[in-house]
């Protein structure tokens, strides 16, 4: 397997890994494909437990980018990691 697919393949593997950790503490998480990203997302419910909470701030600080937004039903949170290489300086 050339050295580029071992990447996306390890970059799929830490997405499946937070959308496991996501549903163990209890959230619904989606995974899916977006201009050149992996992105895991789930809906949290309100109210939602100090742990759980705590687990999905954790699990989005391994992402390459993260967020929190509000929505008509409640928020989302999202995180994104990177397919592409980074470039190197």
């Amino acid at each position: 397997m050339a050295t580029e697919e071992r990447l996306v393949a390890a970059r799929r593997s830490s997405a499946d890994h937070m959308a496991a950790r996501l549903s163990a503490a209890g959230f619904t998480p989606r995974v899916g494909r977006r201009k050149g990203r992996i992105c895991v997302e789930t809906d949290v419910p309100n109210p939602v437990s100090a742990e759980a909470w705590q687990e999905l701030l954790e699990v989005l600080e391994t992402a390459d980018l993260f967020g929190i937004v509000a929505s008509e039903g409640g928020h989302i949170a999202w995180a994104a990691i990177d397919q592409e290489t980074p470039a190197t300086a």
